[in-house]
């Protein structure tokens, strides 16, 4: 059973998540967390109840803050009756913004790619945690700002045929971009 929050909780879960994205998983040990945080060796068993746990931790307390933050600009961007292209921009930063302006993003980051390439952890985590909460929501949001567009057909625009798209779109802008560039030079 873990242990309820303070100080000691907080410690190591920041110096779990700083450890674990510099590391991964199996290169970060309970020794070295606890000796950092400048904890107890068994602070980890009693507040998480093993390191599995406390990785689970660390993402699970990410995952909800990443997934409200993005709720919250969709929700935000919706009540002032935005146009579509306001939505996506405001959905694409709140999405990105926060993996580049900020070390806490940035380690963040790191740490989803470690755990992209070395999963660790439940499967259905990510989906569930953020995934699938933020989508539906921008779903119903797209439906609100698009006229004529039904909830379906806004499920589909946000799977991977959306970013598809945005790929597509991003690649030709670039190299609109060159090509002018040339041009100019001469």
């Amino acid at each position: 059973m873990a242990a309820e929050s303070g100080p000691t909780r907080e410690r190591l879960l920041e110096v779990a998540e700083r450890l674990f994205s510099e590391r991964g998983f199996a290169a970060t040990s309970v020794r070295h967390i606890t000796a950092e945080a400048g904890c107890n060796l068994a602070a980890v068993n009693y507040h998480f109840g093993g390191k599995d746990q406390l990785y689970e931790e660390v993402f699970r307390r990410r995952l909800e803050a990443t997934r409200e933050q993005r709720l919250a600009s969709i929700r935000q961007t919706v009540e002032g009756s935005p146009s579509l292209e306001a939505l996506l921009r405001s959905f694409a930063t709140a999405f990105l913004e926060p993996f580049v302006t900020t070390s806490e993003g940035r380690q963040w980051h790191r740490l989803m790619r470690r755990e992209l390439h070395e999963p660790h952890l439940p499967q259905g985590m990510f989906v569930g945690g953020i995934i699938t909460p933020v989508y539906e929501e921008l779903a119903a949001a797209l439906v609100r700002v698009a006229p004529g567009l039904d909830l379906e057909t806004a499920r589909y625009c946000t799977l991977p045929e959306l970013i598809e798209h945005v790929v597509l779109f991003s690649a030709a802008g670039v190299r609109a971009a060159a090509v002018r560039r040339t041009e100019a030079r001469g």
